[in-house]
């Protein structure tokens, strides 16, 4: 999907149609960043939230696997390594607290989402956080919507959803259109319960757990999303 040139379009102009200030704030909020911290951001896109990151004093390294976001990230300031997020590719312990935000989990089959969550979680040094941030099965499927439309500046987008029980997955078409150009892409993600999700995490080395709502506050049946923290052992 992110391969699409209309996506990443949509991706750079999304500083204009987003909070990313009050989005670094609940981030540093979040894991208790009160002094500077090394952060690892992954995937970290075109850098908006580690540049702001780093503006406020942490030292913070993105990876991200596409070329036009590495680009944008590493002119905002941000040191970028150009690399699969399922990939170890730094050493282990080097952070004090590492970051997938905004719905970057479980577009894998179930082995290489472990994966992806092991990078994660061996990047940060013991008592080291991270922090998910996700759509979960407990709140999500109660108010599923098949259709959504929307739009970001001049690029018109909408989703069409359907959830498979037995896969546990998300599959959405999405269709792209900004003037005359078209573009249609489609996207499978596993969509985790709260448990499962720390289930996962636990079995990679992750001992205690936060559960917020975007806004940071407990977690519960009215929250829209699920950041949750996650403390190495």
């Amino acid at each position: 999907m992110f391969a699409v040139p209309l996506w990443q379009r949509l991706q750079l102009g999304w500083e204009e149609a987003d909070d990313a200030d009050t989005d670094a704030d609940h981030v540093v909020r979040a894991l208790g960043l009160t002094e500077p911290t090394r952060v690892l951001d992954v995937p970290c896109g075109t850098g908006r939230i580690a540049s702001r990151l780093r503006t406020l004093g942490h030292e913070v390294v993105g990876i991200d696997a596409t070329d036009r976001f590495v680009e944008s990230a590493r002119d905002a300031g941000v040191p970028v390594i150009r690399a699969d997020m399922r990939t170890q590719i730094v050493r282990a312990g080097t952070f004090e607290a590492a970051v997938c935000l905004w719905g970057s989990f479980g577009y894998f089959d179930e082995e290489d989402n472990g994966m992806q969550a092991r990078a994660l979680i061996d990047a940060v040094r013991p008592g080291g956080r991270c922090l998910i941030d996700t759509l979960v099965a407990d709140t999500l499927l109660p108010r599923f919507v098949a259709d959504a439309a929307w739009s970001v500046g001049d690029i018109d987008v909408t989703e069409s959803r359907r959830y498979d029980p037995k896969t546990k997955r998300i599959e959405t078409t999405w269709s792209f259109a900004s003037g005359n150009e078209h573009a249609t892409q489609v996207t499978s993600v596993r969509l985790y319960t709260l448990d499962e999700l720390t289930d996962l995490l636990a079995a990679r080395g992750c001992t205690t757990f936060q559960a917020f709502d975007g806004e940071l506050e407990p977690f519960g049946e009215a929250s829209e999303r699920l950041w949750l923290v996650a403390t190495k052992g």
